[in-house]
Formats: structure tokens, C-alpha cells, sequence
């Protein structure tokens, strides 16, 4: 369906081509999940190029594409493009120039230019990440199964907080734990944040050891079958200040208010609007996050990109983050963010790891 549709769209005047180069796209496009490959896409034919090492698994995962094994000591990728292109009687092809080095475009280009019927040569940009923006049942099925992992994950992590643990510990664990449960990798290198450094809304898991008072931030998620969760989670070791309860009272609630706004054909400048509200109304609007969100897929950034100016109308099937947070230099930082879904009963959240203040 995937491939279908984008060959519609690109395809759709004789003689033409398309040459992808993103691993990710390539993934979507034909379920082979392997390195080394490229797809050409013409009008009479799906071709993914690729070598020994991979030749096996894509005529296994790649049912709709004619896979061809080059030899990389006898023949050049740009060569074997061209030779594509002629046979097929190219006169128009397009191709994806932010997945692709200068150098690399510069020897394909070098040699496919010598093709006399071959005329217009495209750059274009987004064209498979389009259709990405919309999951089909069983893409949300995989992220559900993902997100569920992550839940299940988290709630056995906290069984090993303790005092005199270090964040690096922590997340070492709870990478371990989404392993066990099926995880195929970490969504993202785990974030994990004690005390004064939750303030650094990526940090990078250190020594500094866990104690009384302490925030502990988690953002994390797991894989399935390429699709990602993406879920954060803040909690209070041990009793917590009346303004940690503030500030993770303040941040709860400018979820909330976003949550409570997604609909159909709602801009996502409005949903950080929303947001903002309530932390721009507060004592703390200098220290709030500048985004609200993102889409998540088979990466985990994608469009949309939630923000003020956001004029990407969500649409049903569309899945993305609502992560609104405080960071305090010096103090501490409050995240809480989950991964939603618009469907035709509505927005359905995947993530469902607890998001009252928890005091560990």
C-alpha cells in the first residue's frame, strides 16, 4: 500500500524514476531492514540494489522489488543506476537529497547524465516521510507493543532506586529490562537524571549517585520491529518539597490542557498554545521547554514538530509526543510526556506508566 501509493505520486508520467537512499524509507517502503541498499523506482519496475551480505534477506523481506546483487569489485552503484535507467528508458528522475552525501550524488549524477533520453533530474525532499505521517492499524499496533514494553520495563527499574545508586546504573537496568521483554534496541540512548542535573532536558546518564530529595527524570522508550515508543516519567525520591509538587503540578497540568485540546484537523501550534498557557502564567515561564512535542515512528523525530509555529493539521492515524516540562539550572527539571494517538474514537494514549507525582 505504502509502495503503491508514493509510486501514484511520483510515478505518475511515463518514463520516470525515483532513487531513495534512507534506510528508514527504504524499511517502509519494502520491510527490508538491512544496510547497504538502494531503491530505484521506475515506471515499470521496483528494483532495491544491494551486495552479498544483504542479497539473501532482501529477496526474503523485500516480496515486491526485483533485488539485484552488485558485484562492488566489477561495478560502481552509479553504474549499475545507469544501466537501470536505460533499460527502462528514463527520461525523468528524482531523487533524495538529504539522504545522500555530496560526494556520492556527485558520481551517480556524473554518470547518469551521459544518458541522452534522460532529461529533468529532481531533488525532492519529504516525499516518503509524508506518508509516514500517518500509521496504519497495524504501524500503531507495533508502537502499542512498544509502549507497553517501556511501562512494563520502568515499573521493574524502580524495584533497584536506591540510595547511593547512579543514574548510570539506573538506565543500564532499565535498558536491560526493555531487552528482556523483546525490545529490538533503546528507542534513544535512555535519560536518565538525578537531583540538580533532570535540569538538562538530554543529559547523559553520569556517576552522580542518588539521594533524599532527589527528582528522578526518565525519558526512554523501546523498539519493535523498527516502530519506537518515546514516554517520560518524573519522580520524587523519598518526600517531596511543596515546590517539587508545584512545579510537577504545573507541568501535569499543561499536558493535560494539550491533551484535552487534540482533535481532528487541530494545528499544533494550537496544542502548544494550550500548553503554554498555563506555564507562561506562572513564576516559572523562563525556565519552560520551547517545543511541546513530535511525531514518532520508525524514527524518533518526525513531523509533526509541535510547536509555536506548527501549521501541520493533526490527523487521525497521526501519532506524536505531549511532553511539556520545567528546567531549573542548578534545581532540577520536571518532564512528563507520553505518546498519543488520534483515532476514530478518539485520542488514545499509549504510554500508561502512572503520572501522579510518585515519591519512590
Amino acid at each position: 500500500m505504502n509502495l503503491a501509493t508514493l509510486r501514484d505520486k511520483v510515478l505518475n508520467k511515463p518514463y520516470s524514476a525515483m532513487l531513495i537512499f534512507s534506510d528508514i524509507n527504504i524499511s517502509y517502503l519494502s520491510t527490508f531492514t538491512g544496510h547497504a541498499a538502494t531503491v530505484l523506482l521506475t515506471s515499470k519496475g521496483n528494483y532495491l540494489l544491494t551486495d552479498y551480505r544483504y542479497f539473501e534477506q532482501a529477496k526474503e523481506q523485500a516480496s515486491h522489488f526485483k533485488v539485484i546483487c552488485r558485484d562492488r569489485a566489477n561495478q560502481s552503484l552509479a553504474s549499475l543506476i545507469e544501466d537501470l535507467l536505460f533499460q527502462d528508458d528514463c527520461q525523468c528522475l528524482s531523487f533524495e537529497s538529504e539522504h545522500i552525501s555530496v560526494m556520492q550524488w556527485q558520481q551517480i549524477n556524473q554518470q547518469v547524465s551521459q544518458l541522452t533520453k534522460l532529461g529533468q533530474i529532481m531533488p525532492v525532499t519529504g516525499t516518503v516521510e509524508a506518508l509516514r505521517f500517518i500509521k496504519s492499524a497495524s504501524e500503531i499496533a507495533l508502537m502499542e507493543q512498544a509502549a507497553k514494553i517501556a511501562d512494563t520495563a520502568l515499573a521493574t527499574m524502580l524495584n533497584s532506586v536506591k540510595v547511593g545508586v547512579t543514574e548510570r546504573e539506573l538506565a543500564i537496568e532499565l535498558d536491560y529490562q526493555m531487552a528482556l521483554l523483546g525490545s529490538d534496541e533503546v528507542s534513544f540512548a535512555t535519560i536518565l537524571l538525578f537531583g540538580e542535573r533532570s535540569a538538562l532536558p538530554h543529559g547523559i546518564p553520569g556517576d552522580r549517585q542518588l539521594k533524599l530529595g532527589d527528582i528522578i527524570l526518565i525519558d526512554f522508550g523501546a523498539v519493535v520491529n523498527g516502530y519506537r515508543s518515546d514516554m517520560t516519567r518524573t519522580f520524587v525520591f523519598g518526600e517531596a518539597s511543596a515546590e517539587q509538587k508545584h512545579i510537577y503540578q504545573l507541568v501535569q497540568s499543561a499536558q493535560q490542557a494539550a491533551i484535552d485540546a487534540v482533535k481532528e484537523g487541530v494545528l499544533g501550534s494550537h496544542l502548544y498554545q494550550q500548553s503554554a498557557k498555563i506555564l507562561s502564567h506562572s513564576e516559572y515561564k523562563e525556565y519552560a521547554g520551547e517545543g511541546l512535542g513530535h511525531g514518532v515512528g520508525l524514527v524518533l523525530h518526525e513531523q509533526p514538530f509541535i510547536g509555536p509555529d506548527c501549521h501541520t493539521p493533526i490527523e487521525k492515524g497521526c501519532v506524536f509526543t505531549i511532553e511539556p516540562g520545567i528546567y531549573i539550572p542548578g534545581w532540577g527539571g520536571v518532564r512528563i510526556e507520553d505518546d498519543v494517538v488520534l483515532t476514530d474514537d478518539g485520542l488514545k494514549i499509549l504510554t500508561k506508566s502512572p503520572k501522579g507525582l510518585i515519591e519512590l
